[in-house]
């Protein structure tokens, strides 16, 4: 039985080598509708996007821009980060800054944990130490503009500015 399959194997392997070969070298993805579809059908159930129009950032588009993104070391920061909120709403920024710190060290790449620190530093007290963090915020968040100008105001608005 094993040397029936070989054969169907190795022909089955091949095919698949071919195919992601011709699909490399067209670019990856089809951007012509396939031959069994009449131009009608093409047109009036897939939009028309030329070269030239601007895409829109999707979460997705950021999600592959931010390295920590949907990993299990995010998630666990987030929880912690979701702790510390309910701290910082409680009126203990001093609690909910050691949950943010926390959230940095399990995700050092997670800007909403830098963000929320920041502000946990500002209502105890610490302006300085809260403008760092969320230049740091600033940084990581690039693929999240609102959050990323949350962070970049909230310094501004910590320096005197």
């Amino acid at each position: 039985m094993v040397d029936f399959l070989s054969p169907r194997l190795a022909y089955f392997l091949g095919l698949m080598v071919i195919v992601t070969a011709n699909c490399a070298h067209r670019g990856g993805d089809r951007t012509t509708a396939p031959d069994r579809e009449s131009p009608s059908e093409s047109a009036a159930t897939q939009p028309a996007v030329t070269e030239t129009e601007p895409r829109e950032i999707s979460i997705d588009r950021a999600n592959a821009i931010d390295p920590g993104a949907n990993t299990i070391a995010r998630d666990a920061s987030q929880r912690v980060v979701e702790e510390g909120k309910g701290f910082l709403i409680a009126g203990r920024p001093s609690d909910a800054a050691s949950r943010f710190e926390r959230a940095t060290r399990i995700d050092p790449t997670n800007g909403f944990a830098y963000y929320y620190l920041g502000r946990a530093r500002a209502e105890a007290g610490d302006r300085r130490g809260a403008i760092g963090v969320l230049e740091k915020a600033e940084s990581l968040l690039g693929p999240y503009p609102e959050w990323r100008d949350r962070a970049a105001s909230l310094a501004e608005s910590l320096r005197g500015g």
